[in-house]
């Protein structure tokens, strides 16, 4: 599993939801807004001419995540963050924080809300990350190759999630 999965896996609510529960809000929810929220992008000036060789780590955290039953909506904060270093040298960062607003429908829990933002937000708002790290990069004079997609993990029902 890769380092990103782990994250994931290990950043989900421990109780986990119902199929139901996630299924009445992935029908039902609607998109409001993608935000962002903040960015920093460094360069090392002294490793531009190193560009070729730098190696680039990738990755993406979930900040928090929040329902409202009462304003029938979920929003979480999502970082991406993309590293390159040469050797033991930095040689660029970029992240950039990212809010996602989805309106959620009757009857939504608090649970299939956060599980269904959790998952689905962190797809919405990535290209969004994909297009700001390329144009950064490209304003930069760097020819980055474009960063690569992102993958979930399955779904595990509440009775299969195992403890250890």
């Amino acid at each position: 599993m890769s380092d990103i999965s782990t994250e994931m896996v290990n950043s989900a609510p421990t109780g986990g939801f119902g199929g139901a529960e996630y299924n009445l809000v992935a029908k039902g929810a609607k998109l409001e807004a993608i935000n962002l929220f903040c960015t920093r992008f460094d360069i090392n000036p002294e490793l531009l001419a190193e560009e070729r060789n730098w190696k680039l780590n990738y990755g993406r955290k979930i900040l928090s995540c929040q329902f409202s039953e009462e304003q029938s909506s979920v929003v979480a904060v999502f970082q991406y963050y993309v590293i390159a270093k040469f050797g033991r040298k930095r040689a660029l960062s970029c992240s950039a924080d990212y809010g996602v607003f989805y309106e959620t429908p009757d009857g939504a829990t608090t649970a299939g809300a956060v599980g269904f933002c959790r998952n689905v937000g962190t797809f919405a708002a990535y290209p969004y990350f994909r297009a700001l790290f390329a144009q950064l990069s490209g304003e930069a004079g760097l020819s980055l190759p474009p960063l690569p997609a992102i993958a979930s993990t399955a779904h595990i029902p509440p009775k299969q999630i195992s403890e250890g």
